[in-house]
């Protein structure tokens, strides 16, 4: 586990051994990657760099470990412990460093310390990276982690994974598929770029030609243990979580642009105030029951629809959505078109920023206040991000991101969890980490986790 300290937290400090510009400094190689890391830390990140720092972690086994010396819990914790003796002292370091920390008073307790702590965080980013670049290489090599009890042989985290399916029904294995264009559909050209991402862009009107396209939809859709970023021919950016799908049509015609989703997507829409953007979303995989319709008009949200979580849950980061209980009658695979599906009722929520709306089956639409919207984000930030979390939630999750199944042996635990942990350390090295936590055990089998 880890706590990242916010950019003030982290200018405000004034007992850093070293200040972060010299931190940096120290290796001129690899300071792109340290800004990665302490960017990670803050949760400032944005998605490309999510992956620039991804791919250099798998890239050697050295680089994971340097990864995981800065982010890990146990370490932070040894921080904590050399800079205070008790709560109440790192509460009054913080005050007398950090004036404008009165102000997450406001916030729920819980999140409270994870400010105190941020303190320390800042210190250890720094400490651990002047000692990354003194250590001997070789040394290095041969470092092992925090000692852990083994759960089992290492399975490895998601990655970018998806299929894109075509208007004429053909599936392309994006993983296998070369980069750059790998279909043209309807008005645009289909490119698959090398950071994982699928791009449409509108192809220009032969000479002389007046015949217009009819709409094509495609499909693109994650695997467990997927995930993928899609740009869609307006600009509008949506990354797809695990288990998770995005249909659309391949150019926006007429005066709405609509997609379709299931799973768990996270949206960033360009504004086009003359043809507003629509999501429609289904409760599952399976499509039947209680669904919903965003209306946005420019913005940034998270959509969680699993099917095997309830209710459906849209987080708004920025702008303003109108949120609608809509009945699916029909699925993607039974040819649904995504135009078809229109709200049933008159319940209907308008969102703020920080707010969000849960459509549960009985109670309609609820909204919730002043809600932590990185939670809700955290996934395509790379990691997971628990509060008060009951083990079967934990286990969804952790299933989905490693294409794993899980059974529990005995009564199910009633053990909670509570904080963040890396998306993409290998299955053992988690679930290593989640035992750490309490009464909880577990082992792996095959491509199963045993929780006792």
């Amino acid at each position: 586990m880890y706590v990242r300290a916010s950019e003030s937290e982290r200018q405000k400090c004034q007992r850093c051994p070293l200040s972060l510009i010299n931190a940096i400094n120290l290796m001129p190689q690899e300071s792109h990657i340290t800004r990665l890391i302490i960017k990670h830390l803050q949760e400032t990140i944005t998605a490309d760099e999510t992956l620039d720092l991804q791919q250099w972690i798998a890239e050697d086994e050295q680089n994971r470990r340097q990864f995981e010396a800065l982010t890990t819990n146990e370490t932070l914790r040894n921080e904590l412990l050399a800079y205070s003796e008790s709560e109440q002292r790192i509460k009054a370091q913080v005050y007398a460093q950090l004036p404008e920390v009165q102000n997450v008073l406001n916030a729920p307790p819980k999140r409270i310390w994870m400010r105190y702590a941020s303190v320390a965080a800042a210190i250890l980013v720094l400490v651990v990276t002047s000692i990354w670049y003194w250590l001997p290489k070789e040394a290095a090599k041969t470092t092992t982690t925090t000692e852990q009890t083994p759960v089992a042989a290492n399975i490895p985290a998601g990655g970018n994974k998806a299929t894109l399916t075509l208007a004429d029904g053909t599936v392309i294995d994006l993983d296998k598929a070369a980069n750059g264009e790998i279909a043209k559909q309807g008005k645009s050209s289909v490119t698959k770029r090398e950071d994982g991402q699928l791009e449409y862009q509108s192809v220009p009107k032969a000479f002389g030609s007046n015949r217009e396209s009819s709409i094509t939809y495609n499909v693109l859709s994650t695997p467990r243990g997927g995930q993928y970023q899609l740009l869609l021919p307006d600009g509008s950016k949506v990354w797809l979580n695990a288990a998770s799908s995005i249909k659309y049509p391949t150019a926006f015609s007429g005066s709405e642009r609509r997609v379709e989703v299931t799973g768990e997507t996270y949206f960033e829409i360009t504004k086009n105030p003359g043809k507003p953007f629509k999501v429609n979303i289904l409760p599952s995989a399976e499509g039947g029951g209680r669904g919903g319709e965003i209306l946005v008009t420019g913005t940034s949200f998270n959509v969680n629809a699993y099917g095997d979580e309830q209710p459906i849950v849209a987080t708004l980061l920025e702008g303003k959505i109108t949120i609608s209980e809509i009945a699916i009658m029909g699925t993607q695979s039974g040819g649904s078109a995504v135009n078809n599906h229109k709200p049933q009722t008159t319940n209907h929520k308008q969102l703020l920023p920080g707010e969000e709306a849960q459509i549960k089956d009985k109670a309609g639409i609820v909204i919730r206040k002043n809600v932590d919207t990185e939670s809700a984000v955290a996934w395509m930030k790379g990691f997971f991000d628990f509060h008060n979390a009951g083990i079967k939630t934990v286990m969804k999750q952790v299933s989905r991101w490693y294409n794993v199944d899980v059974q529990y042996t005995g009564a199910v635990p009633a053990q909670t969890f509570e904080g963040s942990l890396d998306r993409n350390i290998p299955l053992n090295e988690l679930l290593a980490s989640l035992q750490q936590m309490g009464t909880t055990k577990f082992q792996i089998e095959g491509r199963t986790i045993k929780v006792k």
